[in-house]
């Protein structure tokens, strides 16, 4: 073999070898901070395993994500493809994403100290108590919990993000598979389909159909990119507020829609949306708690009348873990939280028996996870049953995906029972479950996305039957 031959083989050898004597000695992780995800563990080795291809698959996974250096390698990887692209991009810079279509309705939930673990005593078979929104103090939690005072920080100054794109906003717009950023903003381009949202209409129907004694309440929230891209990305099929429009113009007339657009569009220049993820912040659940307000006939409590904090440390969400966007990186986003003004107990089940789960809080003031937004409800729960210390009988169900955590804890200042049911995950009869629970109202919220979600959908037929 000739001299260069053999230097360019010692070139690629001698440093895959290294880093597979390094590999042999890298501690194990647990989770990617920078990915906000499980990484995977090494698999355990069977026969079954070996023999249907499934260990060497997960070992694979396992490899993958144990590598040395992995997360600076992703970093490099990203950086050079933004600088590669640059020259080439014009106006419309044009950043290769991770691939494929992007789903990011789906949320996480922080996982559950031992300690936290709570088992209930089966309650008798009984009729329910079914109370009237203005019903006294004689209808009370089955079974009840020690309602636990929550904690009140004093009101802290809330630091202020960077100066973002206004309505009709202009500017150099970059564009990651579904994403743009703008102004360091991401935003998620959106199309709208009437036809493709006439399932999402139909089951919100059903639903009403099948409740004899609850209200039915349907709330679709926008999302950022109404209100802060360049109007070439909000009009036509991306326009939202025609989209809301045409899913509320044909609902049943019993169903009551809440015009939580409005109420946003309203404060726009307030910190209402993320910049680096694709959720609202609890100031635009809060524009949705008002909105929702006006319908259910409550008067909602004064923003400034709540006990305020901010989760310590930055977040970076959803989109910057999409995009890997520098720019999202060097303008990190806070999470602002407001405590509920009664004392409340939450427990999170992952069936409708009820039988065992552990506590949550409302509002976790510190989250161990690099996803800060797990502070409401402490993420994707399939079923949390929240109680509070009013005793007005009024009970709600809350239908819904991650958008909905935020809004969960302003509505504990209303309600003697909160039950919160994300249809991804828990297996229910929903009208017997509202039926047995003696719930008055129902509140059906999703983003704008989540209307045509097939994963959400099919949850909440099976639920509906």
């Amino acid at each position: 073999m000739k001299k260069d031959h053999m230097a360019m083989v010692a070139l690629v050898m001698i440093p895959l070898y290294l880093l597979t004597v390094v590999n042999a000695f890298w501690p194990v992780q647990a989770v990617s901070a920078d990915e906000n995800r499980t990484l995977q563990q090494m698999p355990q080795i069977s026969w079954q395993g070996l023999k249907t291809g499934e260990f060497t698959r997960t070992f694979e996974d396992f490899f993958s994500d144990q590598f040395p250096f992995r997360s600076f390698f992703v970093q490099v990887n990203h950086q050079l493809i933004e600088a590669m692209k640059k020259p080439f991009a014009g106006d419309l810079e044009i950043v290769a994403g991770p691939g494929g279509e992007i789903d990011l309705g789906e949320g996480e939930r922080l996982e559950p100290d031992p300690e936290d673990k709570v088992v209930l005593p089966t309650p008798t078979d009984k009729p329910p108590v079914t109370a009237s929104p203005t019903a006294g103090p004689s209808v009370s939690p089955d079974p009840s919990p020690t309602v636990a005072p929550t904690a009140t920080p004093q009101p802290t100054a809330t630091p202020q993000p960077t100066a973002g794109p206004t309505p009709g906003a202009t500017g150099k717009v970059e564009t990651v598979s579904g994403v743009i950023i703008l102004d360091n903003r991401a935003m998620e381009l959106y199309y709208f389909s009437e036809s493709r949202s006439e399932r999402y209409v139909k089951l919100i129907n059903r639903l009403q159909g099948k409740l004899d004694s609850a209200q039915v309440y349907s709330l679709v929230a926008p999302t950022a990119l109404e209100f802060y891209s360049p109007d070439d990305y909000h009009d036509g099929s991306s326009n939202q507020a025609n989209a809301i429009s045409s899913i509320y113009g044909r609902l049943d007339g019993k169903i009551k829609t809440v015009d939580a657009y409005s109420k946003l569009r309203d404060t726009w220049q307030d910190y209402i949306y993320f910049r680096t993820d694709h959720h609202w912040t609890a100031r635009g659940a809060y524009c949705a708690y008002q909105a929702f307000a006006d319908k259910a006939g409550f008067a909602p409590l004064a923003l400034d009348s709540f006990s305020t904090g901010i989760e310590p440390g930055d977040f970076l969400g959803s989109l910057y873990r999409y995009t890997k966007s520098s720019k999202l990186k060097n303008n990190p986003d806070f999470v602002e939280y407001f405590l509920p003004a009664v004392e409340s107990e939450g427990i999170a089940f992952t069936s409708t028996a009820m039988s065992e789960g552990y506590r949550i809080q409302a509002v976790r003031t510190e989250v161990g996870s690099s996803n800060k937004y797990l502070a409401f409800i402490q993420g994707d729960n399939p079923l949390v049953r929240l109680t509070t210390s009013l005793t007005n009988g009024r009970k709600i169900v809350v239908l819904k995906e991650s958008f909905g955590n935020a809004l969960v804890p302003f509505l504990l200042n209303h309600y003697q029972e909160v039950y919160v049911i994300d249809p991804r995950s828990l297996s229910a009869d929903l009208p017997a479950f509202i039926a047995k629970h003696g719930i008055q109202e129902v509140l059906v919220v999703n983003y704008a996305f989540a209307v045509t979600n097939n994963k959400w959908l099919d949850g909440f037929e099976a639920m509906i039957g």
